[in-house]
């Protein structure tokens, strides 16, 4: 097939019908679910990413002023998307809510401007323009993109794609130019993307090993590798997270300063080489990798550590983080096992033709890595994936004749690699996190609490309650590690009093910890505390409570008993703390249960949890028939599947009104909750039903001595210490 005219009118009109097809199918889920009341609030759809409420809360801290006593949000300052959505929000015309819902579509269809440039690049324009419609809605990166996933994911992908075009177009026009863009980016992209070290680090370094490895006698390749190294430095890093983007600025001047100069000036390949050793040996520590390296070795040599206490790790139990298998990933980068293969042997066409294109193999590394470190891994590999898919396409269309056939060969084509994607983002009906009704809850629980005080609930739910209570939690997205076996203790004991105890001591040991770290890190005041804090780690109050690692590491479960004691001595109350129980938390007991009932001291997991929850397909005469396949039958106490039965300890139906129990078998392990006002059934065993979150959220059991019920709704139930 013939070469295509590149004129830059033609490449902005494929560049602009690109970025609608991105933007416009993305707007499918709206069109599907806009008006869908449980999906809006304030007139506003809600986010479908947890993730998204923490960037969202500090955009609300810079423009409203809110969540100033957040101890997580004092260095949100280090989070550089936080000052872009702010800017958007800042000129939008709509409410923040409905800004930040509409950003991911807007901001990551902008992957299509490299993708068609890349195109032209080469002067084949309609194969980038074809790339850029399939990495638009590619199945992975269309997940992490889509209307309401406000996170980080919509610059994760095209600003080093971006990157990348810059670097292979000085590599095809030995552009100084060029590159002095591809460092802008880099900066750029780290300032937005906190996670971006990786895919920075190995773009930068293959770029520069293929400058050594084919033109090492050349100026210009130490002078890109100065140019470079000076761009993946983290500078910014030098300044306070509260000092922000004023090291990314320093960054940007002195790329500009050395960019000027080395266009105007000629030096030798010594000075230039050793400028570029030692560029390389500040990139080795401040990027963290000497650190990393002196961190293990001090970890094996300091006589101040002990063995720790053995937590339950969060990874274990995060599906994204989860090794996945060689269809799924084909699946998530290419929409098909074919695509992907056709995607491949594309890729290595393209590197035979233009030896170049060599350097976008991290992107691949980084995909395929996917089925060692997860889900989110996948969608680096996308647009290179797309590339490839393209260029297979026209390299194939090449071999034919006749244009007409040409042209008909990669319309077909180029609908078959997009036909998967389309209609996985069509079915793909992500609902948002919160529901309307939940979210009610939380506005109450806004009206009645007051800045700076804690909500304990689970992980899941810390960036959500941060965003539409304006109040702080003991854990949340980015901080659950130790104190995760705090709160899964919590919801797990029998204990009123160790709740209460637990609760209080938990949270005030926060408070005093966050305030310490804070005075550190941002006013200088160091202390011991401080210092003890920084030696071992410390990032939770668990640690602090039971001193975890020092010499004198308190015995875990001393501790814990003296908690169930009434007269156990607790600190001063500085502010009020709540209870959140959510009706949705029970899909995820178990796994809850997991960092509660792991042995702190040999690592032993005891967790035997045995819950399900079921709706009714059917009732005969007291015969009760689940959607799971569990029959219960009421007239004799018993529930069974497949030829199995067993005894049943009790059968509760629960309501606001109270509770109605119907006692069978003392002796049996299982007992029947029937939640009313939601049509379903649980069937827990006995530990579960005497737990915290069982008897306080299900049957609304707790001691009105030491809680006070403030929000209560089919969704949730929310109470207040009484302190």
């Amino acid at each position: 097939m013939e070469k295509q005219g590149n004129s830059s009118r033609l490449t902005l009109i494929l560049i602009l019908i690109a970025f609608a097809f991105g933007v416009l199918f993305r707007l499918i889920w709206v069109f599907k679910f806009g008006d869908e009341p449980s999906y809006l609030f304030n007139g506003s759809l809600m986010l479908t990413t947890n993730d998204g409420y923490f960037f969202a809360s500090g955009v609300d801290k810079l423009i409203n002023g809110n969540h100033e006593l957040n101890p997580r949000l004092w260095d949100m300052y280090g989070q550089g998307m936080i000052y872009v959505s702010a800017f958007f929000a800042y000129i939008s015309l709509f409410s923040l809510d409905t800004t930040l819902f509409y950003m991911p579509a807007l901001i990551s269809s902008l992957i299509v401007i490299p993708l068609v440039l890349i195109g032209k690049l080469y002067n084949r324009l309609w194969w980038g323009f074809v790339a850029a419609l399939i990495a638009v809605i590619a199945w992975s990166y269309y997940n992490r993109t889509m209307v309401g996933y406000y996170d980080t994911d919509m610059f994760a992908i095209w600003l080093p794609v971006l990157a990348l075009y810059f670097m292979l177009r000085s590599l095809e026009n030995s552009s100084w130019e060029m590159l002095f863009f591809a460092s802008l980016t880099l900066v750029f992209y780290s300032f937005v993307y906190s996670s971006s070290a990786a895919v920075i680090y190995s773009l930068s370094l293959t770029y520069i090993g293929y400058k050594l490895l084919f033109y090492r006698k050349e100026e210009f390749t130490y002078k890109a590798m100065v140019l470079l190294l000076l761009g993946i430095i983290p500078l910014g890093s030098f300044a306070s997270a509260y000092d922000l983007p004023y090291g990314y600025a320093l960054q940007i001047v002195i790329l500009f300063v050395v960019y000027k100069v080395f266009s105007k000036k000629h030096f030798s390949q010594k000075i230039l080489i050793l400028t570029s050793l030692f560029l390389f040996i500040g990139f080795l520590y401040f990027g963290n990798i000497f650190n990393i390296m002196v961190g293990k070795i001090s970890g094996y040599t300091s006589t101040n550590l002990v063995e720790g206490l053995k937590f339950f790790g969060v990874v274990q139990t995060v599906q994204e983080a989860n090794p996945i298998d060689f269809i799924t990933m084909s699946n998530r980068i290419s929409g098909s096992i074919w695509g992907l293969i056709i995607s491949v042997i594309g890729y290595g066409l393209l590197v035979k033709r233009h030896r170049t294109f060599i350097i976008a193999l991290p992107f691949l590394g980084i995909g395929i890595f996917s089925l060692i470190g997860g889900l989110r891994f996948t969608v680096y590999a996308t647009p290179i994936a797309a590339l490839g898919a393209s260029y297979a396409l026209f390299y194939i269309a090449d071999l034919i004749k006749n244009q007409i056939a040409q042209k008909a060969f990669i319309s077909i084509g180029a609908i078959a690699l997009l036909a998967p994607n389309i209609y996985h983002l069509y079915i793909y009906d992500m609902p948002t996190v919160f529901t309307n009704a939940e979210v009610n809850d939380l506005a109450k629980l806004k009206e009645i609490s007051k800045n700076g005080d804690y909500v304990i609930s689970w992980w899941d739910y810390g960036y959500p309650l941060w965003y539409y209570t304006g109040r702080n939690t003991l854990i949340d997205g980015g901080k659950h590690h130790h104190d995760n076996f705090v709160v899964s203790q919590i919801m797990l004991s029998p204990s009123s009093r160790f709740v209460y105890n637990l609760s209080s001591l938990s949270v005030e040991e926060y408070i005093k910890f966050a305030n310490i770290v804070k005075n550190a890190n941002r006013d200088g005041k160091v202390t011991n505390e401080s210092k003890i804090y920084k030696e071992f780690g410390y990032q939770d109050a668990i640690d602090v409570i039971l001193k975890n690692r020092q010499k004198d590491q308190l015995e875990p479960y001393a501790v814990l008993t003296s908690l169930e004691d009434d007269s156990f001595k607790l600190p001063p109350k500085s502010v009020d703390i709540y209870l959140y129980m959510p009706y949705r938390m029970f899909d995820i007991f178990p796994t809850i249960a997991s960092f509660g009932r792991q042995n702190l001291l040999t690592g032993e997991n005891t967790n035997d949890m045995q819950v399900m929850s079921a709706v009714l397909s059917k009732e005969e005469n007291g015969v009760l028939m689940l959607d799971n396949g569990f029959i219960v039958d009421l007239n004799n106490g018993t529930i069974s599947s497949q030829n199995k039965s067993f005894p049943v300890k009790q059968f509760i139906q629960a309501n606001d009104k109270g509770t109605q129990m119907q006692e069978f078998n003392s002796d049996a392990t299982y007992s029947i909750v029937y939640k009313a006002d939601m049509g379903t059934f649980y069937i827990v065993d006995d530990k579960t039903f005497n737990s915290t979150y069982i008897q306080m959220f299900l049957l609304g059991n707790y001691d009105k001595n030491l809680f006070e019920l403030v929000v209560s709704s089919p969704y949730s139930k929310i109470y207040k210490l009484k302190r």
